[in-house]
């Protein structure tokens, strides 16, 4: 719940509905692949403002942003290895 109240607020998924006396949120169906999108970017570490460009982009850009950001990643990592190695 913590995190779609904190999705909704960056923009990312927004609820279909929400209850104006309890707060509940309802998504519709169609809103599930984004959502999932949203988890496996994260499962990724990527940060949120990296998610809602991402998730926003039209497919291409945002298969390239991805690309993007995991070539950095990798990098990150090569370097950590060549630290860990020294």
């Amino acid at each position: 719940m913590k995190a779609l109240r904190l999705y909704d607020r960056r923009g990312l998924l927004t609820p279909a509905d929400v209850d104006p006396d309890t707060g509940y949120r309802r998504y519709r169906e169609s809103q599930l692949v984004k959502a999932r999108l949203v988890v496996m970017l994260r499962r990724l570490n990527m940060p949120l403002a990296q998610v809602a460009e991402v998730v926003t982009a039209p497919a291409p850009v945002g298969a390239e942003l991805l690309a993007a950001y995991w070539d950095r990643v990798e990098r990150r990592l090569a370097s950590q290895r060549e630290l860990t190695a020294h």
